[in-house]
């Protein structure tokens, strides 16, 4: 068995893939596989696989059934990977050639997530203010200190509701992940759409903490694709929905009791319970507001408030003691001033 599966979880990613795949060919640690998942992409992206595959005797190229979306296709990494260690490779990003054996190199019997400094590659058209948003993006130097080299596990149930729902350790093409990590703290959860890495940083280093490398081999790319003001929108009532979650596992998951206790030992305590309530009050007012609006009405982010309900039965019931209420302030809102 290999020491590191490297997982390329791919779907319509023809545009920068082969620059992918070259900087994962070219790594100086040897032992590993290469593991490629295609979720089913409709443009050049397996038959640029394919042809990756042939070439090299270290590849698995698995191309899976039905689309199982952005994190289900994660998990189908996990889960096919044979490796000790699961390094991701996005087939949008970048990793240096001694990026395998350096992160290797800095793990002890003790780590199960290492996390290395990654760059940003901008393309064409960024935004400015999306530049900033990066290059000033917490990580674990700002967060912990220049020098930080491991960050333990209480810093990091901390950190979590002080920074709650921001990614300060680094996107998955940034880790190394020792595979018990899954098979004792479960897989990423698919109900997260656009934090679903920061749940897990923080699931399992709230046990085991983390080892941090302070060297860039890692780059990410970021994209400059603009949307609509309507979906802008959808997609900021996806992060609420998201922070909502968030929040309901830090209370509710039993793998969060180190977050719990850390801020139970806070003076004053913080009252997590108190903070989902808030967050589910929201939630829901936004979704109200938006389907109510006179100028450009959104039932969309109203349904799928309903279609997360269904699937949250223990939401539900939280928010059946605040509809009342709820519903008697959006009806005074919406009269004509």
């Amino acid at each position: 068995m290999p020491i590191v599966s490297i997982c390329i979880p791919t779907y319509n990613g023809t545009r920068y893939l082969e620059a992918c795949l070259d900087s994962v060919l070219s790594q100086t640690y040897k032992d590993i596989e290469i593991l490629m998942v295609d979720d089913g992409s409709t443009d050049t992206t397996f038959e640029i696989l394919e042809r990756y595959a042939a070439s090299d005797q270290r590849i698995r190229l698995i191309r899976n059934k039905n689309n199982l979306g952005l994190v289900g296709n994660w998990n189908r990494c996990i889960e096919l990977a044979r490796g000790e260690w699961i390094k991701f490779v996005f087939q949008d990003d970048l990793i240096a050639p001694t990026c395998v054996e350096e992160m290797l190199t800095a793990s002890t019997p003790d780590s199960w997530l290492i996390v290395c400094r990654r760059a940003f590659i901008f393309e064409n058209g960024t935004p400015e203010v999306t530049r900033r948003y990066y290059e000033q993006h917490p990580d674990p130097e700002r967060v912990f200190g220049t020098g930080v080299t491991y960050v333990a596990s209480g810093a990091v149930s901390a950190t979590a509701i002080d920074l709650f729902g921001v990614n300060f350790f680094g996107e998955p093409t940034a880790t190394l992940i020792r595979r018990e990590a899954f098979e004792r703290h479960g897989l990423f959860n698919s109900e997260l759409a656009q934090i679903c890495d920061t749940e897990y940083w923080v699931r399992l280093a709230a046990h085991h903490g983390f080892t941090y490398l302070p060297k860039t081999l890692a780059s990410f790319r970021v994209h400059a694709g603009s949307t609509s003001a309507y979906n802008f929108a959808e997609r900021q009532y996806r992060l609420t929905l998201d922070g909502l979650l968030l929040m309901y596992e830090y209370v509710h998951n039993p793998a969060f009791e180190p977050v719990r206790k850390a801020m139970r030992r806070r003076d004053p305590p913080v009252d997590l319970k108190a903070m989902l309530n808030k967050k589910l009050a929201g939630a829901r007012w936004i979704a109200i507001d938006a389907a109510n609006r006179t100028s450009t009405p959104n039932p969309k982010l109203l349904q799928e408030w309903k279609e997360l309900l269904i699937r949250y039965p223990t939401l539900e019931r939280s928010t059946r003691t605040k509809n009342s209420l709820l519903e008697r302030f959006a009806e005074i809102w919406r009269r004509p001033r």
